[in-house]
């Protein structure tokens, strides 16, 4: 029994340490509990990113890729392996100078690589990358940066690339729309300023009032539009016989300046003549040698028959373009000539009198009138002489009107040959001439009119083979002074011949003034 109760007090202390050792570890296991269970809890969270990761990187539309420090491959994604058709494992360990088809690409991405392990700093670039079986590269915009693996303590690279070879492209052809869009707009402008060449060309020629002007507006024409060539203008001389240069511009003269028709073939076919290195057509005889580049002559054609034509010269090819703007100008030319020539006779026709050629009673007291103000500027005279015809009516009973107007028109004739070129030989009616003669005095007037006097009274006119009475003339002839008006000179000379036809006739009688 007292082992027993000894044995029993034992027991009961012992369970008792035991129940209070439960007691105090009771917290402790719970709290093991938790932590394993949030391990275990973590463990499966790691393991879910790790996988979501893993499918960002396989699933996602773009390159991925790890490389050590020399640049090999520790990892690459499933659209890596798509695009460059290889196994997950085939390029494990290699570095892109291995497995890429340009071994450049693959050294050129090396490069970048080592740039970004040196800077320590990410790298954005476009990269061209080759894949196998395709032709065309892509474009990928890619993001390089350096990053430790914590495990082992090695740097790495990481790679994410973006295909961008349909932006690349779109970039691509909207710069060559820009690019044609650009041209066609200088071209346009171009255009715009050749017609604003033309139109300006036309107006001036329109008012041209000479020849001479005519071919010095053609000239600045051609060198506005074609800069970089020589040409000239070549006219047919009246008489038929040849062909004369009349303008020029450029450098350096590559035709003859006087030549024969024949010489040119524009001419010869009435059609233009392209000779160049890409056109080798009949070579001009009035084309200088040695003969060089590129030679087109264009006809100008004139109303009815050709009137000279136009010569190009270029060092270069000259183009379908030029040839029709060359084509334009000729055209334009041939039109201002035969314009010209047509207001020239309407002008001549108003001006002078049908039969005798002279200048009418309007043009001549309009031109006297100027004639007057420059004198009287210049402090020098005009000379007006008044002719008329002694019996010319009885000449006109005897040999009728149409051998009468013979006489007219050969007294015409010694008169143009007689005077000076800026005299001013008038028809004033019926058998009366006035000549308006600037510059003179007196003195100087009386002897040439009594000159003409003379040559008149010796005129011989014929009518086939027979000869006709000598005519002989009355002249009166008077001197301006300041302020006196065309009609008051005029009648001063007309009085003065009046008086020589009450006296003896044929004779030259002077103004002289009478004081009333």
């Amino acid at each position: 029994m007292p082992v027993s109760s000894l044995h029993l007090g034992i027991l009961n202390i012992m369970a008792f340490i035991s129940l209070s050792t439960l007691l105090w570890l009771m917290p402790t296991a719970y709290q093991i509990v938790e932590v394993i269970a949030k391990f275990q809890e973590d463990a499966r969270e790691l393991q879910r990113s790790q996988q979501m990761q893993q499918l960002f990187l396989d699933q996602g539309p773009f390159g991925a890729y790890i490389k050590d420090e020399q640049s090999r491959v520790l990892y690459y994604n499933k659209e890596m392996q798509s695009r460059f058709l290889v196994g997950p494992i085939e390029w494990l360990g290699k570095t892109d100078s291995e497995f890429l088809p340009d071994p450049e690409q693959g050294r050129l991405v090396m490069v970048n690589d080592q740039l970004v392990l040196k800077t320590l700093r990410p790298l954005k670039l476009i990269e061209e990358v080759k894949t196998p079986g395709n032709e065309q590269p892509y474009y990928w915009l890619s993001f390089k940066f350096p990053f430790s693996d914590h495990i082992t303590g090695e740097r790495r690279i990481g790679g994410i690339s973006i295909d961008i070879t349909e932006s690349v492209e779109a970039q691509r052809v909207i710069a060559d729309l820009s690019r044609q869009l650009e041209e066609k707009t200088l071209t346009l402008e171009a255009k715009n300023q050749q017609v604003t060449y033309l139109s300006d060309m036309v107006n001036m020629l329109y008012t041209c009032e000479s020849e001479d002007e005519v071919y010095q507006v053609v000239a600045l024409t051609c060198t506005k539009l074609f800069p970089s060539m020589n040409g000239c203008i070549n006219i047919i001389a009246n008489s038929k016989n040849y062909v004369e240069m009349k303008s020029f511009w450029g450098s350096k003269k590559q035709s003859k300046e006087i030549f024969l028709q024949s010489e040119c073939w524009a001419l010869r076919r009435s059609k233009s003549n392209l000779l160049s290195p890409h056109h080798p057509g009949v070579m001009c005889s009035h084309l200088i040698h040695p003969v060089s580049g590129a030679h087109l002559c264009i006809p100008l054609l004139g109303q009815i028959e050709v009137v000279g034509f136009l010569h190009i010269h270029s060092l270069e090819e000259i183009g379908s373009e030029k040839q029709q703007i060359a084509e334009i100008i000729a055209r334009y030319l041939a039109f201002a000539l035969n314009n010209l020539l047509i207001k020239q006779r309407l002008t001549n026709d108003n001006l002078r009198d049908g039969l005798t050629k002279l200048f009418n009673p309007s043009y001549m007291q309009t031109i006297t009138d100027q004639r007057l103000a420059e004198a009287e500027r210049l402090g020098q005279f005009i000379g007006i002489v008044f002719l008329d015809i002694d019996n010319f009516k009885s000449y006109n009973s005897r040999y009728g009107h149409l051998t009468a107007n013979m006489a007219l028109q050969a007294l015409a004739n010694l008169l143009l040959t007689s005077i000076r070129s800026f005299d001013i030989p008038c028809r004033w009616g019926g058998d009366e001439f006035v000549i308006v003669i600037p510059n003179v005095t007196m003195e100087t007037l009386t002897e040439r009119v009594e000159q003409l006097r003379t040559d008149i009274s010796q005129m011989q006119i014929k009518d086939g083979d027979q000869i006709l009475e000598s005519i002989t003339a009355s002249f009166g002839i008077a001197i301006s002074e300041p302020g006196i008006t065309v009609k008051d000179l005029l009648s001063r000379a007309n009085q003065a011949m009046l008086e020589g036809k009450r006296t003896t006739k044929n004779q030259v009688v002077a103004y002289r003034h009478t004081d009333n």
